[in-house]
């Protein structure tokens, strides 16, 4: 009888050490799991200290379209409350993920079920000064039906914020008074979102298109986009500056030569940076462009 007794008693501790260790159990917060970082700081924000959030890239060498997912990436999927994805194909390996696991989480992918997206969509949703908004209210919500006990908490988070998201906010309408009407080319269209936001019209699309598929642009898309800078159609071009290429240092440097200012920007969150300070800064940059 002791012999049965002790087993038993080593049983439900294993029960209750496996519990503890896992992720959706720790310390009793919920799990949120990212696929980017700048999602699971809005995560962190509007969760707050009942939630513990694990942002699978934040790194930002790491090409989101490249990463292969780990055992330890599964593991936390696993025991997550709320999955949080981009979608339209830029983290499709979250898809494979959470196909994988018990399908009990929230799965929520900004793209498609937030912003409505369709396939094809620009993908770089978080250059839409609109989607951080959008996105803080919705997680407010879904938090507040995972557990809501804690749904003031959430509310009050979100609007925190949407308050720390003011600035810019006010840099992005003031900038837009400023360039509206104007037009500017793309090296790839991580900018495209802000563009639309500011009033700029985009030209030389499909050279930018090319570079993001990863082909070469054709002699006529290259020839035209020279063309615009020669003629000062585009009141400036905008690189991304994590992506190398050959036919992007050519155009950047008939940018240059034609006097046309280049606005930097990154696909992905720098180190040391949030996503606020992050957007401010490039658009600090726009601003600070000798524009004709």
């Amino acid at each position: 009888m002791k012999k049965r007794l002790t087993w038993l008693m080593a049983a439900v501790l294993l029960l209750l050490l496996t519990a503890c260790g896992s992720p959706q159990a720790q310390n009793g917060k919920m799990t949120v799991v990212a696929t980017l970082d700048f999602y699971g700081e809005v995560a962190q924000a509007v969760g707050g200290k009942h939630v513990r959030v694990v942002s699978v890239i934040d790194d930002p060498a790491i090409d989101p379209h490249d990463y292969e997912p780990t055992t330890a990436v599964a593991k936390e999927v696993a025991g997550a409350k709320l999955i949080l994805a981009n979608g339209l194909g830029y983290d499709s390996w979250m898809d494979r993920v959470v196909a994988g696991g018990d399908k009990t989480a929230d799965y929520l992918k900004v793209g498609e079920q937030l912003l409505k997206k369709k396939d094809g969509a620009n993908e770089h949703l978080w250059y839409d000064p609109t989607t951080m908004p959008k996105l803080a209210n919705a997680l407010a919500a879904r938090f507040a039906k995972l557990d809501p006990t804690h749904a003031s908490d959430y509310a009050a988070n979100a609007k925190a914020y949407l308050k720390k998201l003011a600035p810019l906010t006010a840099l992005v309408a003031r900038l837009k008074t400023q360039l509206s009407g104007q037009a500017a080319a793309q090296s790839e269209p991580v900018f495209g979102y802000s563009l639309d936001a500011l009033g700029i019209r985009e030209v030389a699309g499909h050279f930018a298109k090319a570079i993001e598929d990863g082909t070469d642009p054709s002699p006529q898309d290259v020839e035209g986009l020279q063309r615009a800078f020669a003629q000062h159609r585009v009141a400036f071009f905008v690189i991304n500056t994590q992506a190398d290429s050959r036919v992007v240092d050519e155009a950047t440097a008939s940018a240059k030569k034609a006097g046309v200012p280049v606005l930097k920007v990154t696909e992905t969150l720098p180190a040391g940076k949030t996503y606020i300070s992050w957007m401010m800064s490039q658009y600090d940059a726009l601003a600070d462009l000798k524009l004709p």
